[in-house]
């Protein structure tokens, strides 16, 4: 109970004997007014020395101390919340395990955050509550349990228990008992899930791969499905087919433009799957120099060329996780034929090397141009594609999701203010159907980018994004807006436009959306639009 202060009243011969039975004696105050530490007046005390220590009050354990002061009287200090304690709260929190302490009856005393994230839960809620009422659990499955009935401490122990939001969570424990002077007081419990545990296990092979002189695996938590900011229907269809074949161990491909969340969807299909808790390495192909993309993809030993160490390539270390490939497509035909051979074999050499190493991974590529017209022009194998691309997603533009620039608008202001130190910002109206409209070449990566350059055109001290705050190459026209029926429509209106040019962007924008909204199906795309197929073909060779 945080700032509430005790006041003894009694009589202080036998001062330590009364203390610890007084419990139907004690006032309590809410006020928070009152000084951490109460003191009270002794007068015409003879105690020998100053003393202090811990005692035990109406089931609350208190710090005390007994001093004489300039004025010849002994006083006595209570604590229950002191400085010391402060200092042990902030220090668990620093804890990346979870942290749970229990008194010696089992009743819940504190918790730290890394406990409430990984069970969901408040401690506000627990705090006086019993752990056989907070979890459903027995001592057989229970590390605290196990601890206060045997007062010995139990190491890495699983525990299986339902989170308040119903899931079922996983955790190694280990638990310890708290002592003071030999007297069992509680038990306190350090919980990690199966992502703590790896994260540790892989900082220990970053670090032992530094002292080796070796290239550690940077690991990163990464992007999941949730981080992917939608609300187009083409946009629901793509996640919920990413997720279904993200539980598969098939090779993917995924295309679109650039800028559109390529890697985003890799990082998302590996975090889904049955391999999240192993490697994922990306390299972008076309940053590799040519005369080191054989090193760099299966590593080398020591003396293999001048200067050389033994280092492992990417195919060892993805080993049991996921390679991604980006712009797989600037990948030469030398290389490729040599990436071929090792995922047919699932085995490659290093350079220099004279033995195999096996190789179990999952390869995803993307690509910013259409592989299967690169293999037809011999820019790219025929057989590296068709094993390649197994599955593949075809993440549609920007100007093809329209509905989805609002969200991820709002989402881009608010997490470019946090990075900036901005306040809370807006936008006017014209700001955002500008936003709207533009065709997008460069998809949600430019969009990112224009609204990191509003933030910072914005005014000291404004907190209203407006057209002018856009680059200049967003507001070269005129926003237009008409409506009919219910329906709102936009256009932006460049000078020199003719009418006849205005309409058929109006044309064009409309027959985009229906298009996106049947997933590209031109014949229900033209039943919607009270169009035949032919016509709807003829309008979309015209655009």
């Amino acid at each position: 109970m945080p700032f509430l202060d005790m006041i003894i009243q009694t009589d202080v011969e036998g001062l330590i004997e009364d203390v610890t039975y007084l419990g139907d004696r004690i006032e309590w105050f809410d006020s928070i007014e009152w000084a951490p530490y109460i003191q009270l007046s002794l007068p015409g005390v003879d105690l020998s020395a100053s003393k202090d220590g811990i005692v035990e009050c109406a089931g609350v354990l208190f710090k005390y101390q007994v001093i004489m002061k300039s004025d010849g009287k002994r006083h006595l200090f209570f604590s229950q919340d002191g400085v010391m304690m402060t200092l042990f709260r902030e220090t668990l929190e620093k804890v990346t395990e979870g942290v749970q302490i229990y008194d010696k009856n089992g009743y819940f005393v504190y918790s730290n955050q890394a406990s409430e994230r990984l069970g969901d839960y408040k401690k506000e809620d627990f705090v006086g509550r019993h752990l056989l009422d907070i979890y459903d659990l027995s001592e057989e499955i229970s590390t605290t349990l196990s601890v206060l009935r045997t007062n010995k401490p139990v190491l890495n122990r699983c525990d299986i228990f339902k989170k308040r939001s119903g899931k079922e969570l996983v955790t190694i424990n280990s638990g310890y008992p708290l002592e003071i002077d030999g007297q069992l007081l509680g038990a306190v419990s350090f919980e990690g899930d199966l992502t703590l545990i790896n994260n540790m296990k892989n900082k220990s092979f970053s670090l032992e791969a530094f002292i080796l002189n070796e290239q550690p695996v940077i690991e990163r938590k990464g992007f999941c499905f949730e981080d992917i900011v939608h609300t187009s229907s083409s946009m629901k269809e793509l996640v919920r087919f990413a997720k279904k074949i993200a539980l598969t161990d098939t090779n993917i491909l995924i295309t679109g433009e650039t800028g559109t969340g390529k890697e985003l969807f890799a990082q998302s299909i590996h975090n889904y799957s049955p391999r999240r808790d192993q490697p994922f390495i990306d390299i972008n192909c076309g940053a590799i120099p040519s005369n080191l993309v054989e090193s760099v993809f299966f590593g080398t030993e020591k003396g293999a060329f001048t200067g050389s160490v033994a280092k492992k390539g990417l195919l060892e270390l993805a080993d049991g996780g996921t390679l991604f490939l980006d712009e797989v497509n600037s990948m030469g035909l030398e290389m490729q034929a040599k990436l071929l051979r090792a995922l047919q074999e699932n085995r490659f050499q290093r350079i220099g090397g004279q033995k195999y190493i096996e190789c179990n991974i999952r390869i995803i590529t993307a690509s910013n141009e259409d592989l299967r017209v690169l293999s037809s022009e011999n820019k790219f194998r025929k057989d590296l594609y068709y094993r390649l691309s197994t599955l593949s997603l075809n993440v549609p533009p920007l100007r093809e999701r329209k509905s989805d620039i609002q969200l991820l608008l709002n989402y881009f202001i608010k997490d470019l203010s946090e990075k900036y130190g901005k306040r809370k910002l807006e936008y006017t109206r014209h700001f955002r159907k500008l936003l709207e409209v533009h065709e997008w070449p460069g998809n949600v990566r430019e969009l990112q980018h224009a609204v990191e350059f509003a933030i910072h055109h914005l005014a000291d001290g404004a907190y209203l994004l407006s057209e002018k705050d856009l680059p200049d190459y967003l507001h070269e026209g005129t926003y237009v807006e008409f409506k009919e029926d219910t329906e709102t429509m936009s256009l932006v209106v460049n000078e020199g436009e003719t009418l006849v040019e205005m309409l058929q962007s109006v044309e064009k924008n409309i027959i985009n959306q229906a298009l996106a909204d049947y997933h590209g199906n031109i014949t229900k795309a033209a039943q919607s639009l009270g169009l035949s197929r032919q016509s709807l073909q003829h309008r979309m060779k015209k655009f």
